[in-house]
């Protein structure tokens, strides 16, 4: 999935310039400008045609996309070898997490611009019901909950009351917290594409904050989720785009 993500962000890519124009040209031309602006618009009616909110636009759509697509480009990541060992399966673990932390980056840039959110405060579920219903997606193929059989996982469901050890360990609250407790503790597969998105910003704060380790991504068989939630994200910034265009 990775490479078949990685071939359409390199094709939208090209479309997407050939509509915003090469060098700048949006620069010297109000009705480009004019172009650009109405087709922002099916995200948020307030974007403008002021040249200069075209170009702050433009330039967080092309930096956001390109670490989307360093992300996607990451093939079987991984984080903590030397350069010349074979990393083993804990460097491969943590590789999908953080290719899942590069990949949010960008995808947060991205639709805080198409949807002109502003202030400092992250993406929400409101959110990612306006980017998905405006990105006219297909439907969401299920990602099933981690398997309850293996060892160390069900050790940990077990002695966790109503799940609260593991909301605790991964210092997983409010919209973190009812996602984890929907896909990992109720085993309830993710359906939707609003809460893959949530679900793939509650793995990723686990993991920049420093509470889900490689080696709980391996005994909870997280890894392939991981990788999973990272490619959603790609797709959702590429339906945006293909929409944009």
């Amino acid at each position: 999935m990775a490479e078949l993500i990685t071939t359409h962000l390199e094709d939208v890519s090209r479309e997407l310039w050939q509509v915003l124009g090469q060098y700048e040209s949006w620069k010297s031309d109000p009705a480009k400008c004019e172009d650009i602006q109405r087709r922002l618009s099916h995200f948020n009616e307030s974007h403008s045609a002021d040249l200069k909110h075209i170009n702050d636009v433009i330039k967080a759509l092309s930096r956001g996309f390109y670490l989307i697509k360093s992300g996607a480009e990451w093939d079987e990541p991984a984080v903590g070898h030397i350069s010349t060992d074979k990393p083993n399966s804990t460097h491969k673990a943590r590789g999908a997490q953080w290719r899942l932390v590069i990949v949010w980056s960008g995808f947060e840039i991205v639709i805080k611009t198409l949807l002109l959110k502003t202030g400092t405060g992250g993406l929400g579920p409101d959110d990612f019901s306006k980017i998905t219903q405006k990105s006219g997606l297909n439907s969401y193929k299920s990602l099933p909950s981690p398997n309850k059989e293996l060892k160390k996982l069900s050790r940990w469901l077990d002695q966790s009351q109503e799940g609260r050890e593991v909301l605790d360990f991964l210092s997983a609250i409010k919209g973190d917290a009812n996602i984890i407790q929907h896909w990992i503790i109720n085993g309830q597969p993710v359906s939707t594409w609003v809460d893959a998105a949530k679900l793939a910003k509650a793995l990723r704060n686990a993991t920049a904050h420093g509470a889900l380790s490689a080696s709980k991504v391996k005994q909870w068989g997280l890894q392939q989720p991981l990788l999973t939630l990272s490619d959603n994200l790609g797709e959702i910034v590429l339906a945006s785009m293909h929409k944009l265009i």
